[in-house]
């Protein structure tokens, strides 16, 4: 009965995480100012390129948490286990050569929706910053 408000809660901790993310990457975008005379590929690569690292470490910081928790339940053994069973969760790959005891597997079904709809978060963001280095040149 405990297993579905964790499992709840860690989808309100992954989006929460998501939603710093982007925050973080609207302040930093923000605090860059590229003029127009300066709006040359070097800036827009530099807007590109620190709004990947940001959103990474995000998910980073999302995979982690999750194979925190997988940790605590001890099915998956040493926490380097957890930390790439929730890696190969969370991008959709799947661990083969893992698994979770079968009162747990719906978490891992669970984190890899939430992963999906988080690296299409993230997408959506990515956009936004192209399209904002775009809107320079004009």
């Amino acid at each position: 009965m405990l297993q579905p408000i964790i499992t709840f809660l860690m989808i309100i901790a992954t989006g929460t995480l998501q939603l710093e993310s982007q925050t973080v990457l609207d302040r930093v975008v923000d605090s860059m100012h590229m003029s127009h005379e300066h709006a040359d590929l070097r800036c827009k690569w530099a807007y590109s390129t620190i709004a990947i690292l940001v959103l990474m470490v995000g998910h980073v910081l999302q995979v982690t948490i999750w194979g925190l928790w997988y940790h605590a339940w001890g099915d998956l053994g040493s926490l380097r286990n957890c930390l790439y069973f929730s890696l190969a969760s969370f991008t959709t790959v799947g661990a083969n050569d893992l698994e979770l005891k079968p009162w747990h597997r719906m978490a891992g079904a669970v984190e890899a929706g939430i992963g999906m709809l988080m690296f299409g978060w993230s997408t959506a963001l990515l956009v936004d910053i192209i399209q904002r280095a775009r809107q320079l040149r004009q």
